[in-house]
């Protein structure tokens, strides 16, 4: 009965609530409630954006994050395309030289040989190439630039490569002509040393010659060692001390040899190796 008697009140409050919310009864306390109830929303939506914001950033910043990986990794592939075609290119203009220098000395046997490494230890200036005895590569050939102006010899022999001897090498000694310009005076003869410091010097220069600045240097053919009219550089500068027993000058080399990629071996020339007497 007790059970009946609820059930009879809470339909009949059922049907009470209907009727007044169909004639806006409870407008005024929805009002009110929702009045009391604004700020506090309000309060909540201001804590809560900091925070939105926040995670809102993180999954924005990964974003951010991987697209400049992305970038990254597509300016290296474009940077490396880049030097791979730079580096093509310059060595099919090296190669052209050496072809176009060989076509000028039909009656010389000549190998283009690549460098691949140099002394590090600094007490040496010295290059390795990649040409060996098996391209007929022996010790004391001449060795120049891809433009013909000489750079040094083969100082050792292996199968498939080979040690330079620059002429900037302290163990290194050349006969060399200095051509004065014009032709109005003989040629001065000396020799070309090498010297860590000023790189290649010119000793024994004869003190009645006169030598300028811009002078020829050519290999003079004695000795044996190196052709004739080889072209070394030209004059620097020249000290001319009035007690000294001969003249000295440093030459700067026609090849810049610290920056040599490609050289050309002379195969088909034998050095004397000629004895003192």
């Amino acid at each position: 009965m007790r059970t009946l008697w609820w059930t009879l009140a809470i339909v009949g409050m059922s049907l009470i609530s209907i009727v007044l919310s169909e004639h806006r009864t409870f407008d005024p306390l929805q009002n009110i409630s929702l009045t009391i109830a604004a700020p506090v929303e309000n309060g909540i939506r201001d804590l809560a954006n900091p925070a939105s914001d926040f995670f809102q950033g993180i999954f924005n910043r990964g974003d951010i994050v991987r697209e400049n990986e992305r970038l990254r990794r597509e300016m290296e592939r474009l940077q490396t395309q880049l030097a791979a075609g730079e580096d093509a290119s310059r060595r099919v203009r090296e190669l052209e030289d050496a072809l176009g220098f060989q076509n000028s000395h039909p009656d010389d046997q000549l190998v283009a040989a690549d460098v691949i490494a140099q002394d590090p230890s600094g007490l040496k200036r010295a290059l390795a190439i990649n040409r060996g005895s098996k391209d007929g590569l022996d010790e004391g050939m001449v060795v120049l630039s891809r433009d013909g102006s000489l750079v040094g010899t083969v100082s050792l022999v292996y199968d498939d490569f080979a040690w330079l001897r620059l002429i900037s090498d302290p163990n290194s000694a050349v006969n060399i002509a200095v051509l004065p310009e014009g032709g109005k005076n003989p040629a001065a003869r000396g020799i070309a040393t090498g010297d860590l410091r000023s790189g290649v010097t010119l000793e024994m220069l004869p003190t009645q010659t006169e030598i300028n600045p811009g002078d020829l240097v050519t290999t003079s053919g004695l000795g044996g060692n190196y052709p004739r009219a080889l072209l070394l550089g030209t004059i620097k500068t020249v000290e001319d001390e009035p007690q000294a027993p001969s003249k000295r000058a440093v030459l700067q080399p026609a090849a810049d040899v610290s920056a040599l990629e490609t050289v050309i071996v002379v195969t088909s020339f034998k050095p004397a190796r000629l004895a003192a007497p």
